[in-house]
């Protein structure tokens, strides 16, 4: 019994000694910083005083749906690593309905990055920015247009962050806890004592055979002598 319980306190204090550390390194060692930007792809003109906007057309939409398909190719990933984008890279076109049937009626674009340190979060999405550029007047002057005509993107506000993620280090502490409860459980379990409290069942004393008493049988009547 006594051996059984220094293995139960022994295996709870190893589980809150990992969770604590795993705690810690969540809360001050491994924080995720965040950048990100909405732009929207538009055609500048000129006509009137200043520089105005032309309505949206298909032609924006498909721009926008054109360069996710870029930036979702395994190729341009490798390629903004090797210009030194090493924080996690996405890139999502805006649209209303669900996630199993979008709805694409405006040309706006988030482009998102994570990473542990904000310098490579906030030089990832420069460099975004950049093949997205080039991406733009690549599609387009192979088709031939130029000038005024050309899509190109504009920022709608400026750019978000790096941000420190919060809810990130939330989360992560309330499934460090979840997993040391459930630990605790499952140790606390496979520890307890089976036998329901009660010592050893004592053997019981084997039971004496009892001897019968022998019954003599009486002499027949009528039975004959020797004289």
């Amino acid at each position: 019994m006594r051996r059984r319980v220094v293995v139960r306190c022994c295996c709870l204090a190893l589980i809150f000694l990992v969770a604590a550390s795993a705690v810690a390194w969540v809360r001050y060692r491994s924080p995720l910083y965040q950048s990100s930007l909405t732009i929207a792809f538009i055609t500048k003109t000129n006509h009137f005083q200043g520089e105005v906007y032309d309505h949206f057309t298909d032609n924006h939409i498909y721009m926008a749906l054109a360069t996710a398909r870029f930036f979702d190719n395994p190729s341009t990933q490798e390629r903004l690593r090797a210009m030194g984008g090493t924080a996690a890279f996405h890139y999502k076109v805006a649209h209303w309905g669900n996630e199993e049937l979008p709805v694409y009626g405006q040309p706006y674009a988030t482009l998102q990055t994570l990473s542990d340190d904000p310098k490579e979060s906030i030089d990832t999405l420069n460099l975004a920015l950049q093949l997205l550029t080039q991406k733009l007047q690549r599609l387009q002057t192979s088709a031939g247009a130029s000038g005024r005509v050309m899509i190109k993107w504009e920022p709608i506000g400026s750019i978000i962050g790096p941000d420190r993620q919060s809810l990130q280090r939330g989360r992560a502490t309330a499934g460090i806890a979840l997993i040391t409860i459930l630990s605790s459980v499952v140790a606390m379990t496979a520890t307890r004592d089976r036998s329901g409290g009660q010592g050893p069942r004592p053997i019981p004393p084997r039971e004496a055979t009892a001897t019968r008493p022998v019954r003599r049988r009486p002499p027949r009547v009528g039975a004959s002598t020797n004289i």
